[in-house]
């Protein structure tokens, strides 16, 4: 454990760190892992994460943008692809494509993304989000939401007295 809520891991191998970091982002007992390789120099502190991976559910999708480069193309209006799902590369089932996404923290998440096709009309993609996490865009940081800024004025009710005429 570095800090609270941070650890870092170390694999015996590289194909075993390949295959957790592409793999992920992973969710143990209702907790979100946000696994990134290391890097030197970089910030391990929490309140500095302006990005994280995010599974994202995309439903609605036209069966010629079913591949790499559609689903990228479709991805990248949320944020940056990362991979996609085994049974989304596979094409297993048509009725959704799992993308995992960087997000930034000043993400409005979207429940929908309107797609524009080749021949001059548009349709609208699902965009589900099992997890979502925490974000202040005021902070734009992915440590805590608006509602817990840890620079909010606090206001204080203060009852007035009522006065009897």
């Amino acid at each position: 454990m570095v800090d609270a809520g941070i650890f870092m891991v170390k694999f015996e191998n590289v194909q075993a760190r390949y295959w957790v970091l592409i793999n992920g982002p992973w969710d143990v007992w209702g907790y979100h892992l946000a696994i990134r390789p290391w890097s030197k120099g970089m910030s391990l502190a929490l309140s500095e994460c302006r990005s994280m991976s995010v599974l994202v559910k995309l439903t609605g999708v036209p069966v010629h943008f079913w591949n790499k480069l559609g689903l990228s193309y479709i991805a990248s209006v949320l944020g940056k692809p990362l991979h996609m799902d085994p049974n989304t590369i596979s094409i297993h089932a048509l009725m959704f494509a799992r993308v995992c996404i960087e997000m930034n923290a000043t993400s409005p998440f979207p429940e929908s993304v309107i797609l524009d096709l080749e021949d001059g009309s548009t349709t609208s993609i699902g965009v589900e989000y099992p997890w979502r996490p925490a974000a202040c865009t005021l902070c734009k940081v992915f440590d805590h939401s608006n509602r817990n800024y840890p620079r909010a004025l606090r206001r204080e009710w203060i009852p007035r007295p009522v006065l009897l005429a």
